[in-house]
């Protein structure tokens, strides 16, 4: 497909389970398969703008997938990550420029966090962390007050959970 990236059917996808044209994901150069739950176009897209980077842009990577949900006002886009887990850009950062925050369905812990567009059809972590539900709106919270991109990284440790 794209610098040894290859579709790949991914039949037990989650956002598959109730539309079929989503059980397709990425293999990776490393073997690994990742982002399940793509259609081909969208798999297309992501495995031609991920074709020359490294395997650190492939796991903090999203995929803008368009579903049929309308989002609330002022939330959006609906993102896929690596693991295949759905994730909402819930709005712009108030005190960040370009930054959106963003979170992502339990399994069992959230993955919340900053993201941006990397280009089309294609946005990135810029920092997350897998928090446990009971400590997300607190997580929220945190990541709201922060004056600084550079402190992510802060927020990050104090919020995710190892292992």
């Amino acid at each position: 497909m794209s610098r040894g990236i290859e579709l790949v059917p991914a039949n037990a996808a989650s956002l598959g389970r109730t539309d079929a044209t989503r059980r397709w994901a990425l293999r990776f150069p490393d073997g690994q398969e990742r982002f399940p739950g793509l259609t081909r176009p969208e798999a297309r897209a992501l495995a031609s703008a991920l074709a020359g980077a490294g395997r650190a842009a492939w796991s903090s990577a999203l995929a803008e997938v368009a579903l049929p949900a309308v989002p609330a006002e002022g939330a959006g886009p609906h993102l896929l990550d690596d693991a295949g887990a759905l994730v909402i850009a819930l709005g712009p950062h108030p005190g960040l420029s370009g930054p959106l925050i963003a979170m992502g369905e339990a399994q069992p812990d959230h993955r919340v966090g900053l993201v941006a567009r990397r280009g089309p059809g294609v946005w990135g972590w810029l920092c997350d962390a897998r928090v446990e539900p009971a400590r997300r709106v607190e997580a929220l919270d945190a990541l709201v007050a922060l004056d600084q991109l550079a402190h992510g990284d802060v927020w990050a440790r104090a919020f995710g959970r190892s292992g």
